[in-house]
Formats: C-alpha cells, structure tokens, sequence
C-alpha cells in the first residue's frame, strides 16, 4: 500500500470513528486492509472481489472495462428531444457549477429541482431566475433518500413528458478524507462540460442499438470500490419486487455517484414499484447501506430488463486510470461502438 493510499484510509478511519465508533472503525479498517481481488475462471475479463462479511462481487477488470470517448470526432446534429434535468441541491454554493453544467446544453432543456427546506428553495429559484433555457421548478421534499428519492418519487410524475434527462446533484464526498474531491467536478464534465459532450452524450441515447443509460466511466480513485458491498440484499430484493432476477454471479456495474443521462424508459421498473420516501431512511450522513444507495446500484438491471443497453462515456482520459477508451470517428460507426463498450449485467457468469 502506497503513504497516498495509507493516508486516506487512516483519514476515513478517524471519519468512521467520530460517526460510528470503534467497533465499526475496526471493522471497516480490516475489510479494506483484507479486500482480495481474484480471478473469474474462465472468464478473463473479470475478477471476484472478496471483501469481509459481505458477498463476493463479480467485477469488471480495468483493461476490459471500455468507455466511448467524448465529444464525438465529428459533429453531431442537434436531435429534436424533449429534454430535463432533474437535479438535487443540498449545497446551494454548488449552484454556479450547475449552472454552467445546464448552459452547455445546445437546446431546451426544463429543470426540476429539488431540495430539503424553504430556505435553500429560496435561494436556488433567486439563482435560476435568468435561465432561459427552459421552465424551472423548485420543490421542497423531506430530508431522506438523497438525491435520488427526490427524483425518483418526488418527481415520479414528470418523465413521461420528455424522451432524454439528466440526473445531476450537489456532491461532495466529505467521508473520503479528500480522496474524491474532485468526483464531482469530473462527473459533471463527462456529463455537461460542453455543448459538443452534451450532443455526443444525447447521440448515444437516441441511436441504434437502443441505450437507456449513458454515463461516465468509473472516477480512477473510486474503483476499487465498485462492489456490493453492504447493498446485494436491499439491490436484490428491489429488483425482485420489479420482477428482475439477479445475483451475485452477474456483474457489478452502476453509474457511480448517480449521475447519468437516461430516457425514461430506461428507469420504468423504478417509476412502477412506486416507492415512497418512507422506503428511504431518514438523513444521518450515511455512506452506503441505504435504499439510496440500493437503488443507484440497481439502474443498469433495470435498463436491461427493458432490453435497453448502457454506455460508459470518458471525456477526461487522464482521470480513469489506464482504462480504454474507444473513438468514434463518425455517425456509421456509433452502433459497433456501443456493442463494444456494453455488456451484459443481468447473464450469471457460472464459473464465478
């Protein structure tokens, strides 16, 4: 283990300890130390990661894990779609980077916003008033499920009124001793960083094969952490109630952080469970075990289920590590493209 790396595991231990505790902190120090990476019997391309007290997760190894490059080598027309960005904002000084996230969208696009109480509505619609680029609507829901039961229960009503959206929210990892400060300015840039990414992004959703999902490859720090962890059984249980079938021998894969574009079929299976924001637990700072997290982890399945594929993009080639990324260098080539970068999430890998 490098000091780098050592420093922040000693930093998210003391964060551990001030929140839960010594016996947690003990616990989670040994699972990281412990964490094993082996590998998948016939099946090259993936690894068993073995954490711990929790369930083996069947990943994807880097060399294997392709992303599409972004902005496309060519220009792309604009599409005539129905477009909204549903956005989470708890940190309302985060709002300029959101802002020009939404202003390098190259058409319309309303914004539903959602957030915890009166005060930050207030000063978010005083921020929005000079968008002009599409409606904008401000609402406040209860403190629970992040940002993902706002926009999936609180705003349950709105998708069918639009063919593409954006998924975005206020992050800032303060549980990582400074480790993800970035994640979210790297999110936001493979998402929304320039018109000609936005473009390429909308591409992917509305070519052939059909995809539902479009979002950025896994951020270099975070993917050591890209396994089930403590959400298999809360995930499972889900997608069962959705009348999906998974394990743990199908491959982890999720748009980390929860920000993603999508159409709205893509995120049907959630929309009709009808989930309330008494399925989520009230805020306390949690890091993962939640029904939030549950259901960030349980995008791809879904999209699948309803035989929609999904992509990883990368604009920032320098921020994953090493993982390949693939051009595309013109409109003919955007479908071989895709069947390249997807794969499977729902096929149950035996040999695992």
């Amino acid at each position: 283990m490098s000091a780098n790396s050592l420093n922040r595991l000693l930093k998210r231990a003391y964060y551990t300890w001030q929140k839960d505790g010594t016996k947690a902190t003990l616990i989670k120090t040994y699972r990281q130390l412990t964490q094993k990476r082996l590998p998948c019997a016939g099946h090259p391309e993936l690894s068993v990661v073995k954490l711990y007290g929790y369930v083996d997760s069947l990943c994807q190894n880097k060399s294997a894990d392709f992303a599409i490059k972004i902005p496309f080598a060519f220009d792309t027309p604009q599409l005539p779609l129905r477009l909204a960005a549903v956005i989470h904002v708890f940190y309302t000084d985060l709002i300029p980077e959101i802002l020009t996230a939404l202003n390098n969208v190259p058409q319309n696009i309303d914004v539903f916003i959602s957030t915890t109480d009166n005060e930050r509505a207030k000063i978010i619609t005083k921020a929005f008033s000079a968008f002009k680029k599409g409606a904008v609507t401000v609402k406040v829901f209860p403190n629970r499920g992040r940002d993902i039961a706002p926009a999936f229960v609180g705003f349950a009503d709105i998708y069918d009124r639009y063919d593409a959206c954006v998924h975005l929210h206020t992050k800032k990892s303060p549980h990582d001793a400074g480790g993800l400060a970035d994640w979210r300015k790297y999110l936001y840039r493979n998402l929304m960083g320039s018109p000609k990414i936005v473009a390429s992004n909308l591409c992917l959703l509305s070519g052939s094969p059909p995809v539902g999902i479009v979002f950025p490859q896994y951020y270099a720090p975070l993917r050591e952490k890209i396994y089930w962890g403590r959400n298999y059984h809360t995930v499972r249980r889900l997608l069962h109630e959705c009348e999906i079938d998974i394990d743990n021998r199908c491959p982890v894969e999720f748009p980390a952080g929860s920000m993603f574009w999508f159409t709205p079929k893509a995120v049907r299976p959630l929309l009709n469970r009808h989930l309330t924001f008494a399925d989520f637990a009230p805020e306390k700072g949690q890091i993962d075990g939640t029904m939030a997290h549950a259901v960030e982890r349980a995008f791809l399945y879904m999209a699948e289920a309803q035989e929609l594929r999904w992509v990883k993009v990368c604009a920032d080639v320098d921020e994953i590590g090493g993982a390949p990324v693939i051009n595309v260098d013109s409109s003919e080539q955007i479908g071989c493209q895709i069947n390249k970068v997807w794969r499977s999430v729902l096929k149950k890998y035996e040999s695992a």
